[in-house]
């Protein structure tokens, strides 16, 4: 077995270590009817073991042990060679010792791939590593969490035992025979195209060291060194240097070579989403030296060669400021935004500026450079300004990560996209004041003033904009949703154009009773909905501002997770003349089931860069609060009754199924 990390000696977690063995000892010498006794002391312990890599790696070594011992003895793991990868996944997030039993189950499995533990019959060293590469494969969000609702809701000391424990049976496996498996769920990712890419980073990670052990150059190898090329130096002259060495190379490049460079790094972030550090490098010496080139550098479209033709000393500026190796990955938010055209908003040019000259408040600096993944980070404006280009060029990359605020990641988004010049001033003051102030109903609300939000801790794995405004967003939020305490319905109703601003429709309604917890006028919700948003009801109408609301989220079998905040994007047919929703999702990964075959998608269905969509019932399945224009609304009871039934069936049937229903006037 290879090395691992050894426990502190007289540690609680090596004496932890010495019971699991004496427990273990004893299970090995008791008969076979006294056996069920110590198993389950064992598989406690074993649970426990597997907070920490030490206690894991511990486990391992004991893992040969387990099958002659009698662990598995009456259950289903004692006949090893009968087990499915399929099933692996619900039992580790099922209740009592199963899960125990499944983990410790793996590593003997591990320890017969390694051979060092005999398997049965038909169950040998091939067999065991085919199991585990099974398990991993189909366990990625598992091995590398992503930032979703029901991950978020799983999460916790299980969810923190089985990724330690994937990461250790990768580790001792190696990625070479998942690398197929890690390449889709990189490719799935990153057509969303989010700003944070940490997650894609580790698999591409594990995919390089993959590389090394695979002996043929397979669909999938070719398109993971595609990928790792991308975000590494996607040209042979970067691939092969350091950025000190890059930086003299390209100056030594001849005219026709240079130009070649700053086509490949153009159609590699625009292939991929992926931005390397020698990006960076390539475009600070382009913008003195060849600044003809930036175009293909940036692989701008048409309106991008115009808004950087007419704001070529700001882009100079920006690029000479905030484009760095550390900073990167602002390259193609710096592409998108220019392609968005944003730079011929007024508001946005000086706003861009302000935030060069801007005097960063000691706490916020602090913040963002802790939060930096560069041991030498640069100044907290520089930080900042990137962050800016990356969500105003990528306005539905923004997430929540791993926090409870989807409120706030959905508001910068829509001010990215509603109200450019807001989102600004808001940056602005928050990064100056280490504050913010918004009013509700005409009275000011101080974030300074306020004690606490939905976030009781924050996770800092986020964009810099939404690093220096979460905080400050999820407490005003929390204080105005408090001060519509005692009001009659859903505090969203008046919130939401406070918090937001006034292009948030005043029409509301809700089909959750506040009072009783039930289900209130289903039926008309339905009708409402697609009077106010479906084409065919609605007279045509297209919607002009994107639009809060919000949906029940449900895992993949149809069960309550949480209340989400979304926003509606648009409403448009698909290719198949299907007509859809598209949403903006503030989870990170946004591709997700919600059972009963609602699963939404991310770039099958005409989607635009980081929009989710559904057809139009199965998104109405999930709405519970929704803002319409009631001025322009169509008619209700043109909505067929089969429509309106379905709609009805699929929510009761789903997240809606533990609660009352009010009876129909």
């Amino acid at each position: 077995m290879s090395a691992s990390v050894a426990p502190s000696p007289d540690t609680p977690e090596q004496r932890l270590i010495e019971d699991f063995e004496r427990h273990l000892r004893n299970l090995e010498s008791a008969r076979t009817f006294g056996k069920a006794v110590h198993q389950s002391r064992v598989l406690a312990l074993g649970l426990k073991l597997l907070d920490s890599d030490a206690g894991i790696a511990a486990l391992y070594a004991f893992a040969p042990r387990f099958g002659p011992a009698g662990l598995f003895l009456g259950s289903d793991w004692d006949r090893p060679e009968t087990l499915q990868p399929g099933f692996v996944r619900g039992t580790l997030l099922g209740g009592g010792l199963n899960p125990a039993l499944e983990c410790l189950s793996e590593l003997r499995t591990l320890a017969i791939a390694a051979g060092e533990a005999e398997g049965p019959e038909g169950f040998g060293r091939d067999e065991a590593r085919r199991f585990l590469e099974a398990v991993l494969a189909q366990n990625l969000d598992l091995l590398f969490p992503p930032a979703t609702e029901a991950a978020r809701e799983q999460a916790g000391l299980m969810g923190e035992r089985l990724s330690r424990l994937f990461r250790f049976l990768l580790a001792e496996l190696g990625a070479d025979g998942i690398l197929g498996a890690m390449v889709g769920e990189v490719e799935r990712v990153l057509l969303q195209r989010p700003i944070m890419i940490q997650r894609v980073e580790r698999l591409l990670h594990a995919a390089s060291e993959a590389l090394e052990r695979v002996e043929v150059d397979d669909e999938a190898a070719i398109e993971a060194r595609r990928l790792i090329g991308a975000l590494h130096g996607p040209s042979a002259c970067a691939a092969a240097r350091s950025l000190d060495e890059y930086r003299d190379a390209i100056a030594a490049l001849e005219p026709e070579d240079l130009d070649e460079e700053a086509r490949i790094f153009g159609e590699a972030m625009a292939g991929t989403g992926l931005v390397s550090p020698q990006h960076a490098v390539l475009l600070r010496y382009l913008v003195d030296q060849a600044p003809e080139l930036l175009p293909d550098a940036l692989a701008l479209d048409r309106v991008g060669q115009v808004s950087l033709e007419e704001n070529r000393g700001l882009i100079a500026e920006i690029i000479r400021f905030a484009i760095r190796p550390e900073t990167a990955r602002c390259i193609y938010g710096l592409s998108r935004m220019l392609e968005r055209g944003t730079l011929f908003f007024p508001p946005v040019a000086p706003g861009l500026r302000r935030l060069m000259v801007l005097p960063i408040h000691p706490e916020v600096e602090r913040q963002l450079q802790e939060a930096s993944e560069w041991p030498d980070p640069p100044p907290g404006k520089v930080l900042l300004l990137a962050g800016t280009l990356s969500v105003l060029g990528q306005p539905r990359g923004v997430d929540q990560g791993h926090n409870p605020t989807c409120q706030a990641a959905r508001a910068i988004s829509m001010w990215a996209q509603n109200d450019v010049g807001y989102l600004l001033e808001l940056i602005a003051r928050g990064a100056r004041d280490d504050e913010l102030v918004m009013h509700f109903e005409g009275d000011a609300i101080h974030s300074g003033e306020l004690s606490f939000g939905l976030a009781q801790t924050l996770h800092t794995e986020l964009d810099p904009v939404s690093l220096v405004l979460t905080p400050h967003l999820d407490r005003i939020y929390m204080e105005m949703s408090r001060r519509t305490i005692g009001r009659t319905g859903d505090g969203h109703r008046w919130v939401n154009p406070e918090f937001h601003g006034w292009w948030v429709y005043r029409g509301f309604d809700e089909v959750l009773d506040e009072v009783t917890g039930g289900i209130r006028e289903c039926d008309e919700f339905i009708r409402l909905f697609h009077a106010a948003y479906h084409p065919e009801y609605n007279g045509g109408r297209q919607l002009v501002y994107v639009q809060p609301c919000g949906v029940a989220v449900t895992d993949h079998d149809g069960n309550f997770v949480g209340w989400h905040a979304i926003a509606i994007q648009r409403v448009a047919r698909d290719a198949d003349g299907v007509w859809r929703v598209y949403f903006f999702n503030p989870n990170r990964d946004k591709g997700q089931n919600w059972g009963q075959g609602v699963i939404t998608s991310t770039h099958d269905h005409g989607e635009f860069e980081g929009e989710s969509s559904l057809p139009f019932e199965q998104f109405a399945s999930r709405l519970y609060v929704f803002h319409y224009k009631d001025i322009e609304l169509g008619d209700p009871d043109a909505v067929p009754a089969d429509t309106v039934a379905s709609v009805r069936d699929a929510i009761a049937a789903s997240w809606a199924a533990k609660m009352a229903w009010a009876p129909k006037a």
